[in-house]
């Protein structure tokens, strides 16, 4: 169909205008590099490969938060390993980083009552900053609705004991999530770095990511105007091919785990909706439910609180 031609893209044309524009926009500033938060994902690939273009590898540091006390042999050394085969940055580029024991000084700080000019201060009761927690809490209480509830916005006020409990759950675990996104610009200020977002568009616009989190809180979100299907395009382009062909659910188990349907016809909705095409007929050109299609333009529309921010009245 006409409207799915637009899902396909000219690589090298994509690849030059995304470097052009950062180019254009780090010369007045003078930045020396870029740091990008690791995810096991293409979209990981593919902005070390832009930054590298842009900068050199050697100005490129790639951070990575690890939930646990980290081991000897981290968890991510194949990935990394995996990485480097594609990307080959310099070693001592990869930082690694405890979340875990960021988080126990977080904990030691709330834990005591803190003198204020007004008196003193007590954290409120929440479920401990846990890395781990949080998601384990929101899966064993939410069950198959753990997803949906971290992604999605409040629809209503929580009322029963159990809905707050779960909505200061969603709040801890997204607050983990937004310490990498300090980390990553901690670390870039402090060098004349600035930071790259991983988020794609088919992300962006179902609002699949954490608001000023760590894969969205950016100084560049050089891929956010490419849906999912249009990255995999990119990286085939620039070489990724056996990396695709040996993980084909990367990046994508957010999509398949809340819609229980594949990228691509996520994509071919989301199109159809940024055109204002009504539900009948995206149910009819892409042949899905009724139910999913009204989910995904759900999460399409709740979600557009994450993409406007901040929010500046006009006066």
């Amino acid at each position: 169909m006409e409207i799915d031609e637009k899902l396909k893209i000219n690589p090298s044309k994509v690849e030059k205008s995304i470097l052009d524009f950062i180019q254009k926009t780090i010369k007045p500033r003078e930045i020396d590099g870029f740091v990008i938060s690791y995810k096991y994902s293409l979209e990981t690939l593919i902005s070390v490969h832009i930054a590298s273009k842009v900068v050199g590898k050697e100005n490129v540091k790639l951070l990575v938060t690890k939930g646990r006390f980290i081991s000897k042999q981290p968890r991510e050394t194949m990935t990394i390993e995996a990485i480097n085969s594609y990307i080959d940055l310099p070693i001592e580029n990869i930082i690694i980083v405890n979340k875990g024991q960021i988080l126990q000084e977080i904990n030691h700080a709330i834990s005591e009552p803190q003198e204020l000019r007004s008196g003193f201060y007590f954290a409120d009761s929440l479920p401990g900053l846990n890395y781990n927690l949080g998601y384990f809490l929101l899966k064993s209480m939410a069950q198959g609705n753990m997803e949906e509830k971290t992604y999605a916005s409040p629809e209503k006020r929580p009322k029963s004991g159990r809905e707050k409990f779960i909505q200061k759950t969603i709040a801890a675990y997204k607050s983990q999530i937004r310490l990498g996104a300090l980390l990553a610009f901690n670390l870039a200020e402090s060098e004349n770095y600035s930071v790259m977002g991983i988020v794609n568009k088919s992300e962006w616009l179902l609002g699949l990511f954490t608001k000023f989190g760590t894969f969205q809180a950016a100084d560049f979100l050089p891929l956010a105007d490419l849906y999912r299907t249009q990255v995999v395009q990119l990286a085939e382009y620039l070489g990724y091919l056996d990396y695709i062909n040996s993980t084909p659910t990367l990046g994508s188990s957010n999509f398949q785990g809340i819609f229980n349907i594949t990228v691509e016809e996520i994509d071919r909705i989301l199109i159809r909706l940024e055109e204002n095409n009504e539900i009948s007929r995206i149910m009819e050109e892409v042949s899905v439910s009724e139910e999913i299609v009204k989910k995904i333009t759900r999460f399409y529309h709740i979600s557009q609180y994450a993409r406007k921010v901040p929010l500046i009245p006009k006066l």
